[in-house]
């Protein structure tokens, strides 16, 4: 049996378990699971002495010596311009400047996640994980699930180590978890942070895992807005008993006194969810006051943000033709807000409510369930075989950038990483929530390549399609799926040259992946390697395209090219639907399109400009099953010529 030592093991030695690490990023703190080395079962991880989460905020004195949590907090007064109290919050942004640095939005969040990498990885003895696996919000677009993925690389574990799945999805598996839902039972998750709400409806399938039917949130709406409400009340307060303390906090107080301030009003927010009243604390400049709030008074100054709350939650229910709160199986609260009593009392009509365990981590718990079969479960037991002795964990080394006008990290640096299948992967609602990226609207049409084809434009997002014909339609003329899906010759299902997965069966081989793809990507592609599986059990393929490449030729740097690629009709066909309804937050890119082929069963949805003006390409085939996530092409026009090379849309 393999053996290695660790602290506080009088023998010194224990036997080595491979397991994994579950990390929430959130808007202003983060937590974090992991296969606890004694049990074997998920457990929450402890990120500092006494507590579960940390901050998520930052101090960046330089590009390579970045502080996280509670020590940037102590050092934000010495350099305001170096701190940045919510990383996630710029993700959509792609470059964001801080302390004179133009850096990649994944380099701050690369050192949060490094943080808690640290931490774990000190629990386990130096061994790296075997599985790393990150949460996001649902609505988030494959861009800014990009910026989370290229995070993860800078921790240097191999890219088919790391997952992604969206924060209700693994909340859902969370409460799930000690309980078989039958297929097509609806839960709703309400998740409450600090600074953003995500509302989803879900749907259990016969897979075991989850469908998100309908999904809202807004990004500007947390426990934040709770603490603005609570100190506006306190300098109406100040105004009254001590105007010259007031006048001092806004224009004269040092950082420390506002933060002093800060944390008093969140320990009373707090304290209000199990007291009736709460001391809030105000000093500075010699002087002291303190003022009791009382929970009636709180819960007054927050309705107009609970309004808007459950606003959003009964449009996301009925987004999801949930009309009655019988046909919820449960409405699961999580998130810090969520413990807030008059949170639980104003939804009650809504659903069932249900709530386990502290809320602050049972996303982290839950994205370790959701990325089975990578364990075996929630608090199941541990493996019985042994496992190899894991690779002592060295993190990689911080590349330092100097400060410029131009994003220094290009994204071919790390490996390229798909955005995640579909069992993972966000699915916008059928019914289009408020805010979507961009506001589709119709506008005036041209055409595109050598095809007529119609061009539905608005503030640079712009839908692409050729005819009128469904999914649905071209599913029952195989030849014509074979046809407008790139499968030119080839019969979709029918296992020939064009491949395909008509029947709904996902190819397990990297062969039969290969040769589901258009005969033109399939003979520029090699070096796959396996890099995740789609919903259905197939495989996922991360290729290169091969130097001096057609596909590429003059659309590209020349440098290396990666290509994701894998084959499920019922993958596929979701992909496809969210492609159509577009992704929300992805307001950071100039363009936002999407590409239709004529008989509709196709569609990829194209964002950019990226780093050296490359643009992304995120594509599915509901009638072939084919999906691509591709990011190297330069410019608009050279991710259209790259989807036309490759027989993709044709």
């Amino acid at each position: 049996m393999n053996q290695s030592r660790v602290p506080g093991d009088e023998k010194g030695t224990m036997s080595a378990r491979e397991w994994v690490l579950g990390i929430d990023f959130g808007t202003s703190n983060t937590a974090a699971a992991h296969t606890g080395p004694v049990s074997g079962s998920v457990e929450a991880l402890q990120l500092s002495h006494n507590r579960t989460t940390m901050s998520s905020s930052v101090f960046v004195e330089s590009p390579d010596r970045i502080a996280v949590g509670d020590v940037a907090a102590d050092r934000a007064e010495s350099n305001p311009a170096a701190f940045m109290p919510s990383p996630k919050r710029v993700v959509a942004q792609g470059v964001v400047n801080v302390n004179g640095y133009d850096l990649p939005a994944s380099v701050p969040v690369a050192a949060v996640l490094e943080s808690v990498m640290a931490r774990a990885v000190g629990a386990h003895g130096g061994s790296a994980p075997s599985e790393l696996v990150l949460t996001h919000p649902e609505a988030w677009s494959p861009r800014e699930i990009q910026v989370l993925l290229d995070a993860a690389a800078r921790l240097g574990l191999d890219a088919s180590k790391i997952r992604t799945v969206s924060e209700p999805r693994a909340a859902a598996h969370y409460y799930s978890r000690a309980n078989t839902l039958a297929p097509g039972t609806k839960i709703a998750v309400f998740d409450f942070g600090g600074g953003t709400l995500d509302i989803a409806v879900l749907e259990a399938n016969e897979a075991g895992t989850f469908d998100v039917v309908a999904a809202r949130g807004d990004n500007g709406l947390g426990g934040k807005n709770f603490d603005a409400f609570v100190r506006r009340w306190v300098d109406q307060q100040l105004e009254a008993r001590d105007p010259d303390l007031l006048d001092h906090l806004r224009r004269q107080a040092p950082m420390d006194v506002r933060y002093a301030l800060d944390d008093s009003i969140r320990r009373a927010k707090e304290l209000l969810s199990e007291a009736p009243s709460a001391t809030i604390t105000v000093t500075g400049d010699g002087r002291s006051e303190r003022f009791q709030i009382t929970r009636e008074e709180f819960e007054e100054l927050i309705s107009p943000a609970l309004d808007k709350a459950v606003h959003l939650t009964r449009a996301t229910l009925a987004d999801a033709r949930v009309t009655d709160p019988g046909q919820l199986e449960a409405l699961y609260l999580t998130g810090g807000s969520s413990r807030i009593p008059i949170v639980h009392e104003r939804l009650a009509d809504l659903g069932p409510i249900a709530t386990l365990d502290d809320p602050k981590t049972v996303v982290a718990q839950g994205a370790i369930a959701a990325a089975a079969p990578i364990v075996r479960g929630l608090g199941g037991p541990p493996p019985a075989a042994p496992a190899p002795t894991a690779p002592a964990y060295v993190p990689a080394a911080t590349q330092p950038y100097p400060a410029s006008t131009t994003p220094p990290y290009p994204p071919s640096a790390a490996p390229s990483y798909d955005p995640p299948t579909q069992q993972f992967s966000p699915i916008p609602p059928e019914t289009e929530a408020p805010g979507a990226a961009g506001g589709r609207g119709r506008g005036r049409t041209w055409a595109l390549v050598a095809a007529a084809v119609a061009v539905v434009a608005a503030v640079g997002v712009g839908v692409y399609a050729l005819g009128d014909d469904s999914a649905e339609q071209l599913a029952a003329d195989p030849g014509a799926a074979a046809v407008a899906g790139g499968q030119s010759g080839a019969t979709a299902g029918s296992g020939g040259d064009g491949g395909g997965t008509g029947g709904g069966t996902a190819p397990a081989s990297k062969e039969a992946v290969i040769a589901g793809l258009p005969p033109a990507l399939r003979t520029e592609v090699e070096s796959c390697k396996t890099s995740g599986e789609t919903e259905n059990g197939g495989l996922q393929l991360q290729c290169q395209i091969r130097q001096g490449s057609a596909l590429t030729a003059g659309i590209t740097d020349g440098g290396f090219q990666s290509i994701i690629v894998s084959v499920d009709t019922k993958e596929a066909k979701k992909r496809v639907i969210g492609i159509r309804q577009g992704f929300q937050n992805n307001t950071a890119v100039a363009t936002n399109v999407t590409v239709e082929d004529t008989a509709r069963s196709a569609a990829a949805h194209i964002d950019g400009p990226g780093y050296n003006n490359t643009f992304s390409i995120w594509y599915g085939n509901s009638s072939t099953g084919v999906m691509v996530s591709y990011s190297g092409a330069q410019g608009l026009d050279g991710a259209k010529t790259f989807l036309a090379r490759s027989g993709l849309i044709n």
